[in-house]
């Protein structure tokens, strides 16, 4: 008699909205289990697990928060037996010229985007060592690989991302737990759709492409990351720009 592999399970940071959504969507449709994060998005959040209440489960938290973090790990490993994948998508922004920026908007960006996924990779690294299986991506951005304007404090917590993900990968690499960064350019959500027009088309101007990238062209990057498709694949950074870091 064949046995049934069971399906695997994803946490994804930042999962009620936007890209991190959108790739809880596409990891759904893959057969994962899928559980995610929120911090505001509480009724986001509600409405989204109703669509599959059986695969898909929510947990309030700040990234921030190191017992919260490990609560949620632990309560992923009861419910679902494991975790295979882990996602760090929750980011914030506090654009800022640097002699305006407030030590807090430093420190807020710093601490979510960069601390943030350090606690939940601290979270899960003991399960996926266990487990001899496992796999990451950070989602970092564009901003990460060239300098923009007003994003001191953003683009140095995602290059932070980038330079944690080498370091951590060669850690790692013999315990079966793979880790990788996506690092997306100008991207087709809500915040974009309200910029003035000109200002968009300036942006888009930007890219090579001449277009915005679509949230689920990211949800692909980092679906293939966590895939056995990619398992020779480590240390890396996935630039999803539309040319723009060429």
């Amino acid at each position: 008699m064949s046995s049934v592999t069971p399906p695997k399970t994803v946490l994804i940071t930042g999962g009620a909205r936007g890209i991190g959504r959108v790739t809880a969507m596409r990891l759904l449709m893959d057969g994962y289990n899928v559980a995610f994060t929120y911090t505001r998005s509480k009724a986001a959040a509600e409405e989204f697990v109703s669509t599959d209440r059986h695969r898909l489960h929510a947990y309030s938290g700040d990234v921030r928060d190191d017992v919260r973090n490990r609560e949620i790990v632990e309560n992923v490993v009861a419910r679902f037996g494991g975790i295979d994948a882990l996602i760090n998508n929750a980011g914030i922004r506090r654009d800022a010229l640097m002699y305006n920026m407030s030590e807090e908007q430093w420190n807020d960006v710093v601490e979510t985007n960069l601390g943030g996924a350090y606690s939940m990779i601290h979270a899960v690294l003991p399960i996926m060592m266990k487990q001899r299986r496992g796999a990451i991506v950070n989602v970092a951005s564009v901003s990460a690989l060239r300098g923009v304007v007003g994003q001191a404090n953003y683009s140095a917590a995602k290059a932070g991302l980038i330079a944690m993900t080498r370091s951590i990968a060669r850690e790692i690499a013999r315990s079966g737990v793979r880790i990788n960064c996506v690092a997306p350019g100008v991207v087709e959500t809500d915040m974009i759709a309200s910029l003035d027009e000109d200002v968009k088309r300036a942006l888009i101007h930007e890219v090579p492409m001449r277009r915005a990238i679509t949230a689920d062209e990211v949800a692909a990057g980092i679906a293939f990351l966590i895939s056995d498709e990619a398992s020779g694949i480590t240390g890396q950074v996935l630039a999803i720009d539309g040319g723009v870091s060429a």
